[in-house]
């Protein structure tokens, strides 16, 4: 990956959290730069969305993670432009990511998924745009099933699931790119033979993949993977997601670990900022979510400590048999299902 105008061939290398604290932020393949922490809106509930955004801008945040499913970019997008118009921030000094949904994971639904996202977000590009999954969904069949049908595993998978040729879709992602809409593409939920078939095939290289990863599970062949391709691995749930949906709903809290907790206490930090901390130090970007100023507050304030071999040996420890907290099993007969292969 590319850090700060430099190449660091190893992302785990020792000399990356010296470049990390002084930059804060990583610079894509595209170019763009993307700041390390950005703010998670998953499960940020309308009502509360617009309050926490504000007051993440007030706070110092420029990176927000949105989507089209969260079904709350409206306020996300009246949020921004309120601090822009207070000149609190402006357009150019954001980095906003958005998404396009499994059930638009189509060619020719591309280009009505991205105009959607724009018009409620208010903007006129986003900075990364994303294929939220590899999963693709048969919107006109959904159409015809209960309400939340799409959370449950379809009794008929063959109308659910669409097979999708994710390059197909990539082309239309790189059209966006090519007229000033987008300044970069990615790619969530998917695993290293799905990302290499972009890579092998698209024109632009996606930029980023955004995966779950937290000290439970830690990703370490798959960083690997993406740093040999210049590729920047996002964590979402780098928290654990402790209101977690999918297959793992009742499984552990991470924030509450013995090992982490006594890791927080030695250098008076919330097991949060420890969390965060580490995966920086790998060259990770961290999209935690919150809606609470405190911890919002508190999840920006890691650059001042540095975690030691000690701490790094217990985390890897927490982290040795790789525990999935978000495992959309629900959708494991999906002809794209990603999972199957190790993420």
């Amino acid at each position: 990956m590319y850090l700060a105008g430099k190449f660091i061939a190893d992302a785990e290398h020792h000399s990356l959290t010296r470049y990390l604290d002084h930059a804060q932020e990583l610079t894509l393949n595209s170019g763009h730069k993307i700041p390390v922490i950005g703010l998670g809106t998953w499960q940020s509930k309308p009502g509360e969305v617009q309050q926490a955004v504000e007051d993440a801008i007030d706070l110092g945040y420029r990176h927000f993670d949105c989507a089209l499913a969260y079904e709350n970019e409206g306020e996300i997008g009246q949020a921004i432009a309120k601090k822009i118009q207070e000149g609190v921030v402006t357009r150019q000094e954001l980095f906003v990511t958005t998404k396009l949904p499994p059930v638009l994971i189509e060619p020719t639904l591309v280009r009505e998924g991205f105009n959607t996202s724009l018009k409620r977000l208010g903007l006129d590009y986003v900075d990364l745009y994303l294929l939220h999954n590899a999963i693709s969904i048969n919107r006109d069949y959904i159409k015809t099933l209960p309400p939340g049908s799409v959370l449950k595993r379809p009794e008929d998978p063959s109308k659910f699931f669409r097979n999708v040729d994710h390059v197909a879709v990539w082309h239309e992602l790189e059209k966006l790119v090519d007229e000033g809409l987008v300044r970069s593409i990615g790619v969530s939920n998917f695993n290293q033979q799905q990302l290499q078939r972009l890579i092998d095939h698209g024109r632009i290289k996606p930029a980023v993949l955004q995966v779950e990863c937290h000290a439970y599970f830690p990703q370490h062949d798959l960083l690997a993977f993406c740093q040999r391709h210049h590729v920047v691995l996002e964590a979402y749930s780098p928290l654990g997601s402790p209101q977690r949906w999918g297959g793992n709903a009742s499984g552990p809290v991470l924030l509450e670990d013995q090992v982490l907790t006594d890791i927080a206490k030695k250098h008076g930090r919330t097991p949060a900022q420890i969390l965060l901390r580490s995966l920086v130090e790998r060259g990770v970007v961290v999209l935690p979510k919150s809606v609470n100023k405190v911890r919002l507050q508190q999840n920006l304030q890691i650059w001042d400590f540095h975690l030691d071999d000690d701490d790094k040996h217990k985390m890897e420890h927490m982290g040795k048999n790789g525990k999935r907290l978000i495992d959309y099993a629900t959708w494991v007969d999906s002809p794209n299902y990603p999972f199957q292969a190790l993420l």
